[in-house]
């Protein structure tokens, strides 16, 4: 069965004072921050982040508020809220 299409600034406002994983295009992944806030571009403020090693096994980098470049940096965000987990 075939998911229809998401709209991306509907699906965000979902994810608003959730905690997220982000994945960036340098395959650098942002866990557990919370989105505080986004824009029209996509842009990313969030609150805790912490950046994991290329394995995904380890915090590298505890971050307090981080802004991330939508449109340039982001490959993808997620919710284990918004995906049922």
């Amino acid at each position: 069965m075939e998911r229809p299409p998401q709209q991306p600034m509907k699906t965000l406002q979902k994810l608003v004072g959730k905690h997220v994983t982000v994945r960036l295009k340098n395959n650098k992944v942002l866990m557990g921050g919370v989105l505080v806030n986004y824009d029209d571009c996509m842009n990313l403020i969030i609150d805790e982040g912490e950046e994991l090693d290329q394995k995904g096994e380890n915090v590298v980098v505890k971050y307090g508020r981080l802004v991330i470049r939508g449109g340039t940096q982001v490959l993808y965000i997620t919710s284990e809220e918004t995906m049922g987990g």
